[in-house]
């Protein structure tokens, strides 16, 4: 393929730039041009990186010429093979079809690559979730007292207890929230916007913090008075430092999955296991489609077949 720009036959020869060399300024382009949100740059940008790294591994530096239908095929193929989640495999191809469209547009590209190319079927992978009762053993654990305890506690009963994502609990603000009415007014994914009802106990959680958080900030002059969680330093609470936090104080179930989104996977579930419309918990959810919500039917049809095997007389006979 040719360089953009000429300058006559006394030129010296420039090589083609790498992918990974033409990876900011498509990153750029997407905050500039395309308005997309922080996450999904920073999510494109680490699914663009992994798949040039795939090749440097070996030596290869990618160039525009190497991205190939035949590549991206095989680089999809080997994250299926890995029993990737269905939505993460949709997220890193779209990455993939995005950047070669901006390729194409900026003429390093003839066609896109990635167009037209089916995607890999991964198992299916049902939501982790916790029973009913090891939740609550875990949210009635006592806490040491003080702030960071209040904190803690607060977290995880306001992820089980209204089924917000991390990243919409860590960018509430004390105007989006009536505790009196226990409800909460969350910006989700697209700037959707959603009232969302609180239990009981996580409002008095969520209180009581930011009965100490007041107290916190008051003591301590460098706190940021503007975040609504802090960490122990009064510095703005951070996703990763959320995450910590969540999986520490899940320890004691020993299971595989100890993220913040295990609390919403249990708060979806144990909504439906109680009767909950499914439409309902759409909306409490925030999902655009009722299929992505339909997954936690399929959870709680698990937990009643199991339930059915372990206690039906005749459920284990041929």
């Amino acid at each position: 393929m040719q360089i953009q720009g000429g300058c006559g036959g006394g030129c010296p020869q420039v090589s083609a730039p790498t992918l990974r060399e033409l990876l900011p300024e498509f990153l750029l382009d997407l905050a500039a041009r395309r308005g997309r949100s922080d996450r999904t740059i920073e999510a494109y940008g680490r699914d663009l990186l992994q798949f040039i790294g795939q090749s440097e591994r070996y030596g290869v530096r990618l160039t525009c010429a190497d991205f190939t239908p035949t590549l991206v095929r095989s680089h999809l193929a080997r994250l299926a093979e890995a029993h990737l989640a269905r939505a993460s495999l949709d997220r890193k191809r779209a990455a993939l079809s995005a950047f070669a469209r901006y390729l194409v547009r900026q003429q390093w590209l003839d066609r896109n690559p990635a167009a037209g190319l089916r995607q890999p079927r991964p198992r299916r992978k049902l939501p982790s979730t916790y029973s009913e009762d090891d939740v609550t053993a875990v949210l009635d654990t006592p806490r040491a007292e003080g702030f960071s305890g209040t904190r803690n506690r607060a977290l995880l009963e306001m992820l089980y207890g209204s089924g917000l994502r991390i990243s919409e609990l860590l960018s509430l603000r004390p105007a989006n929230m009536d505790l009196s009415r226990a409800t909460l007014r969350v910006l989700g994914k697209g700037a959707k916007e959603r009232v969302v009802p609180v239990s009981k106990k996580a409002a008095q959680a969520l209180k009581d913090y930011l009965s100490a958080r007041d107290d916190y900030v008051k003591m301590h002059e460098k706190s940021d008075p503007n975040a609504l969680w802090l960490t122990d330093r009064g510095l703005p609470l951070t996703r990763f430092r959320a995450y910590q936090i969540v999986r520490r104080e899940l320890a004691a179930l020993h299971g595989d999955k100890m993220s913040p989104h295990v609390l919403r996977h249990c708060f979806a579930t144990h909504l439906l296991d109680h009767g909950a419309d499914l439409r309902a918990v759409q909306e409490l959810l925030g999902h655009s489609s009722l299929a992505t919500t339909e997954k936690y039917t399929h959870v709680s049809t698990e937990r009643l077949k199991q339930a059915y095997r372990q206690a039906h007389p005749h459920a284990a006979k041929k």
